[in-house]
């Protein structure tokens, strides 16, 4: 049974990007006056997504008070201070990079301002989206910050940096799902199959919901002041978890199963419709 909504409780809305904030790469002038609406009623608007903080359009990044990034593993404030964070150590992200590999997938890794991937992930990145498209070079071109090299784990073992998610693409859901099971037997990590044979894997406990959790503590309030909004299967926890929670009209339908919700589509404003109507502007 879907709960009930209550305007007077929320002291926090988070929204996913891809999907649901975004429609391609770009957002609607309809959303945008949405979520500035939402922030002058004195709600703390924050994005919660799987990119990289570097990989959000500075236009798109400036709407939001708060940034939960890379699933949840990076938790930073508007002028970029660093709340929380939780990389995953070298050593077991170059573990897990093997494990990825022998299950026939393809990874970039994610380090907190910037994206290192191979250029078979690159190809099949591109197969996948619309990043060729001139409207997302357009909308990207000011935070571009991306690296190609030959092994994921050679870079890993020269840097020895820590790695805030690993973004792997699968051929078929199986090989997805036996990698997802190796990571979970062997590490300390939280992976996270979609529906379309990807993978996000994050540090063991660390999601969009953690991150959210831990917003929450910061701001003094818990997760029943919370409203989220989503598309994917990488938003589940958070939706779980928050007092209230609204999928898109194009979400998965694992998301439209449990959502409280359900607005319209991303390419029809679905997220500023679902503001406007549930808190009156």
């Amino acid at each position: 049974m879907s709960r009930e909504f209550s305007r007077e409780s929320i002291r926090i809305a988070a929204f996913d990007l891809d999907g649901t904030v975004l429609n391609g790469s770009l957002m609607s002038e309809a959303v945008g006056n949405a979520l500035e609406k939402l922030s002058r009623s004195g709600v703390a608007v924050a994005v919660s997504t799987g990119r990289d903080i570097s990989q959000i359009p500075r236009n798109v990044l400036s709407r939001f008070n708060y940034r939960v990034t890379t699933n949840g593993s990076s938790v930073t404030d508007c002028d970029g201070n660093v709340l929380r964070d939780h990389p995953i150590d070298s050593e077991t992200a170059i573990k897990a990079v093997s494990i990825i590999r022998k299950c026939h997938g393809t990874c970039s890794v994610y380090l907190n301002g910037f994206v290192v991937g191979t250029p078979l992930f690159l190809l099949r990145l591109l197969k996948r989206t619309n990043y060729l498209a001139k409207s997302h070079r357009t909308a990207t071109r000011d935070v571009r910050n991306n690296r190609i090299v030959l092994s994921i784990e050679g870079f890993l073992r020269r840097k020895a940096s820590g790695v805030y998610k690993i973004q792997t693409f699968f051929k078929n859901q199986a090989d997805a799902l036996k990698a997802a099971d190796l990571l979970r037997e062997s590490c300390p990590l939280n992976p996270i199959v979609m529906e379309d044979n990807s993978m996000e894997t994050t540090c063991e406990g660390v999601t969009k919901a953690h991150g959210l959790l831990e917003l929450c503590s910061v701001l003094g309030c818990d997760a029943s002041g919370i409203i989220a909004f989503g598309d994917s299967a990488n938003d589940l926890e958070m939706l779980r978890t928050a007092g209230f929670s609204v999928g898109m009209g194009n979400a998965e339908q694992c998301v439209k199963a449990e959502a409280d919700y359900i607005t319209d589509p991303v390419s029809e404003d679905g997220v500023a419709n679902a503001i406007n109507r549930l808190f009156g502007f």
